[in-house]
């Protein structure tokens, strides 16, 4: 039985292509498990970050009335020396990185 070379060629061509799509279907299902991830974590980032901004402008409004808190805001940087309110600075910390 003799085999003629182009199916040979042929069938070659056929197993590397069915390995790379191979590899590159693993990497695409790794690629999208890590995305998954890091949706999972921006969402708590968002929601932790939605939870806090009202609590530190609530704290500013009691510094107004209690000028006593105002120290433990600057420790926390969420009021500066001058007597600004950073509360958008703690909230660009709060969000991720990339």
């Amino acid at each position: 039985m003799n085999r003629d070379p182009v199916t040979a060629i042929l069938s070659g061509a056929l197993i590397i292509s069915v390995m790379l799509t191979a590899g590159l279907c693993y990497a695409y299902l790794h690629v999208s498990q890590n995305n998954q991830q890091a949706q999972r974590q921006v969402a708590l980032l968002n929601a932790r970050r939605n939870l806090m901004q009202p609590l530190a402008a609530e704290c500013l409004e009691f510094s107004r009335k209690h000028p006593s808190i105002i120290p433990v805001l600057q420790s926390l940087g969420v009021r500066s020396r001058t007597g600004e309110t950073n509360v958008s600075a703690i909230i660009q910390e709060a969000q991720p990185q990339p």
